[in-house]
């Protein structure tokens, strides 16, 4: 029997190729979430599927192109993230300590798994951190900028 397409009027939202990743996404998931959800015992728990869910989203995110290591850092990232605040937090001093701290014990290998996946979000947020309009130096380029063209209108003339 042939489903007909719902039309949704929020479709406009998204580019196509978000869209049609996501519906690719979707349909991935569905076949890992079959697989591991057969996988359970008759009496598996919340926690259970709640394991199984995630085994499942890990199987979909590596059959996308992720490597073993950027789904951790996704899952620490999101792990990381306060609902009730900005997705982006701001990088702190106190993140900061937390985060080399977990260096340290990665070093020394003594980080539990909920250490690692903490330590992986961390690391991401001080990357787009990093990377963010934040930390452009606006002012100096400005100082640059000026005196540049200072220079140049001196060589042509045209600031006399």
């Amino acid at each position: 029997m042939a489903v007909e397409k719902q039309h949704d009027p929020d479709a406009g939202t998204l580019s196509e190729g978000a869209n049609d990743w996501f519906r690719q996404f979707l349909k991935l998931l569905e076949i890992f979430l079959t697989e591991t959800g057969q996988g359970l015992p008759s009496d598996a728990d919340h926690a259970g599927y709640s394991l199984a869910a995630m085994r499942a989203v890990k199987m979909t995110l590596l059959d996308s192109g992720f490597d073993n290591e950027q789904i951790l850092s996704l899952f620490g990232r999101v792990a990381a993230e306060n609902a009730e605040v900005s997705p982006m937090p701001e990088w702190t001093a106190e993140l900061n300590r937390r985060r080399f701290e977990l260096i340290d014990g990665d070093i020394q290998g003594t980080l539990s798994h909920k250490e690692r996946v903490e330590l992986a979000g961390l690391t991401q947020l001080m990357r787009e951190h990093l990377d963010s309009e934040v930390n452009l130096p606006f002012e100096g380029a400005r100082k640059l900028h000026c005196h540049l063209t200072e220079l140049d209108s001196e060589s042509t003339g045209y600031g006399q």
